[in-house]
């Protein structure tokens, strides 16, 4: 054999290697390992080369996969589905897929119908087959996040809601008298009734809340974030220490756009090749790894 052509058949092999093990990861059967190029003893007690294989027990019956692999630019003929067929008598409770470029002559595709053998076209993908399928993906990536610089800072303030009136009069005289103390800075979070954070850092956590994926760049921008079952300790340390509820947080702030790129995917950097069922019809687009 032209050196090419074997160099060419064993690349073929290892493609449907390839793309079998691929399908049967993707059925959940991760730990059967699809071989390439093995040898099997039949019952007749002559070895036989296989091109790609694996076995699996079913009701604690070995049982096995055989694929013969043809690198051909024509259709296969009659004499090689019955040659496979040889084998797959003589090896014995297994199943036979043939793989080939091209296709299969009537005779071919009719013994093995009738004899149960799987016949598969194996190729690298054509613009014939994109047809009706998205082929090329455009994709538009805009980032976005609020400013936060000494000309366009972040303003947040809490939205207070006493529990009870009592705790209003109080946080009211505290008002008044100039001494009441509402943490407000990066490093603060909220907490819940037990004095418990749940939540991050005010400069880790607001970004994150706010919806500025549809804003235009710039500002500014008002925005309350509502929030349930959250407290703040007024006077923290002090005498007159309260857990008060947060009903929300107002916040200004600017919009900045971070990066505007493309990418573009090529369905040929997508799919590998393609998987034909010749009986059926049925084409499977086989995706890289």
């Amino acid at each position: 054999m032209n050196a090419d052509l074997y160099k060419n058949s064993i690349e073929y092999e290892k493609l449907t290697q390839s793309i079998y093990q691929a399908i049967l990861s993707n059925e959940g059967f991760e730990q059967i390992k699809v071989e390439h190029n093995g040898k099997l003893v039949g019952r007749s007690g002559v070895e036989h080369q296989i091109d790609v294989y694996w076995k699996f027990k079913l009701a604690n019956v070995e049982q096995s996969v055989l694929i013969e692999c043809k690198n051909y630019s024509s259709a296969l003929t009659l004499e090689k589905v019955r040659n496979f067929h040889a084998v797959i008598n003589d090896i014995g409770n297994c199943k036979g897929i043939m793989v080939t470029k091209v296709g299969y002559q009537d005779g071919a595709k009719k013994y093995a119908d009738f004899y149960g053998i799987d016949l598969k076209v194996l190729r690298k993908p054509t613009e014939e087959d994109w047809h009706g399928r998205i082929k090329d993906i455009h994709i538009n990536i805009i980032s976005k996040s609020p400013a936060s610089d000494p000309e366009h800072p972040i303003e947040m303030s809490i939205i207070l809601s006493p529990e009870t009136e009592e705790q209003r009069k109080i946080i009211e005289q505290l008002q008044s008298e100039g001494k009441l103390n509402i943490p407000s800075g990066p490093d603060l979070f909220f907490v819940n009734k037990r004095k418990i954070p749940i939540t991050e850092e005010m400069r880790w956590w607001i970004p994150q809340k706010l919806n500025v994926l549809h804003k235009e760049p710039g500002g500014p921008y008002e925005e309350v974030i509502k929030l349930e079952d959250s407290y703040v300790i007024i006077n923290q340390d002090e005498r007159a220490e309260l857990l008060v509820r947060v009903e929300g947080v107002k916040v200004k702030y600017w919009v900045e756009e971070i990066e505007n790129r493309e990418i573009i995917l090529h369905g040929e950097q997508i799919v590998q090749a393609i998987l034909k069922n010749f009986r059926t019809g049925e084409i499977e687009f086989v995706k890289r790894n």
